[in-house]
């Protein structure tokens, strides 16, 4: 028989009781959406609140626990279309497609059972419910769409049994619970309109101070806003293009405030991962982007002739200042060197953390040892001293090299790829450093 949904445990302990009710649920669901004759399944995660609240940080931006997260892989018509095309691929040797991922707190479903009067299982039978047609792309953020979310879930409990366990008083209390936080809501909406131009402006403020005090963006783009309107006194630029500057300044921090509003709508109303709030927020962080890009051509329209002369100099000081260029080196390959172990710790390049993992002790030997090759001619006119100079780096290289490998920390593939890696970089930068000083 085909397995409609995989549970795992997330820092709990595994419970058959769980088991039984949550696969029970779930065959229902898929026989009622006739899911039951596709290869579709899902998983559900059960865990505690300080896990799901990390889950609601990491992918909705909302720094507290819930009840109930659910992540469907399809859109609501991609589903439709995909039932009708393998309704009828009912191997249970096939690859099965996973319809999403719901996550469940388990301590949660005890305290909602306890406070609306449920027994345990019924809580968590309707968190598997509601968990799954949300999956099926159903809502309720509109009451039309609500009401249809509801009736398809009671109709499931139904079928199994399952209804509500709390007496006529308790769901009464219940209901004008709800009622008074609904009537709260509008209150508070009655409250955030505007009665004048005076008060639109206090709010227009209000935001403005949110958004500078909360929004880490936005304070590093009121920072740099300012170093650059600093720097910007020492140039000597015209009205139109003093003007043009600070225009592109104000739209930067436009284009990060109209972000931030747009999150904060989006986890407002969408209790549950979507795909189209992924592309509401994705859309206006892309604004953001934009307006950075715009900047950027911007600056160099404006600052480009007037800085190339300085800069060219500045280069020109620091290819001939050995100390300096040396300095510089080997901040870019410790650099490059983190980058290169983060990317191959990723698993995406299987290539790199297989066989070429880098060695970051090994990269720093063989760079400060190409650079003493490259410096060797400045610092002795002797060519007996020189020679013993050259010898004792690479030995020492090598030891470096050799210490990685006894230690099994690496493979020799990986110090040699590590070894390569940092010749190559010191190559590379003296070469364009020279170069453009033209040494």
């Amino acid at each position: 028989m085909k397995e409609n949904c995989e549970i795992i445990y997330k820092n709990l302990e595994k419970n058959e009781k769980y088991e039984s009710t949550i696969k029970q649920v779930v065959d229902e669901c898929f026989k009622t959406e006739n899911l039951d004759k596709t290869n579709l399944y899902m998983s559900i995660t059960l865990t505690e609140p300080e896990e799901i609240e990390k889950i609601n940080m990491q992918y909705r931006n909302i720094d507290r626990p819930t009840d109930v997260l659910s992540f469907p892989m399809f859109e609501k018509e991609e589903l439709e279309e995909f039932i009708k095309k393998n309704s009828k691929n009912t191997d249970v040797n096939a690859q099965g497609d996973i319809l999403g991922d719901v996550v469940i707190s388990i301590p949660k479903v005890y305290e909602q059972a306890e406070e609306y009067g449920h027994s345990f299982e019924r809580e968590l039978a309707y968190m598997v419910v509601h968990g799954f047609y949300h999956l099926m792309g159903y809502d309720h953020m509109e009451e039309d769409d609500k009401k249809i979310m509801r009736q398809k879930e009671e109709y499931v409990l139904e079928n199994l049994g399952i209804k509500r366990e709390s007496s006529q008083e308790e769901s009464k209390k219940e209901l004008e619970k709800i009622e008074e936080n609904e009537k709260k809501e509008k209150s508070n909406s009655k409250r955030t309109s505007n009665s004048g131009v005076l008060d639109a402006w206090k709010h227009a403020i209000d935001g403005i101070i949110y958004a500078t005090t909360t929004q880490r963006n936005v304070k590093i783009q009121l920072l740099i806003a300012v170093a650059v309107v600093i720097v910007s006194l020492f140039f000597d630029l015209s009205r139109a293009e003093f003007l043009c500057f600070l225009f592109t300044i104000i739209l930067i921090l436009f284009a990060e405030m109209c972000n931030t509003a747009i999150e904060t709508v989006v986890d407002l109303y969408v209790d549950v991962y979507h795909p189209k709030a992924k592309i509401a927020k994705d859309v206006a962080a892309g604004g953001v982007v934009i307006a950075a890009i715009n900047a950027l051509i911007v600056a160099y329209f404006l600052f480009f002739d007037k800085v190339s002369d300085i800069g060219i100099n500045f280069i020109k000081n620091i290819a001939t200042s050995p100390i300096h260029l040396a300095f510089a080196t080997i901040v870019i390959v410790v650099i490059a060197i983190l980058v290169l172990i983060a990317i191959a710790r990723t698993n995406k390049h299987k290539g790199l953390s297989h066989k070429f993992m880098p060695s970051g002790f090994t990269t720093l030997a063989f760079a400060a040892n190409t650079i003493i090759w490259l410096m060797v001619d400045n610092m002795s006119n002797s060519q007996a001293i020189n020679i013993v100079i050259l010898t004792l780096s690479l030995v020492l290289s090598i030891l470096v090299a050799a210490s990685r490998i006894e230690a099994k920390a690496h493979k020799v593939s990986e110090v040699i790829f590590s070894a390569c890696v940092g010749i190559i970089m010191v190559l590379i930068i003296y070469g364009i450093a020279l170069g453009v000083a033209g040494i």
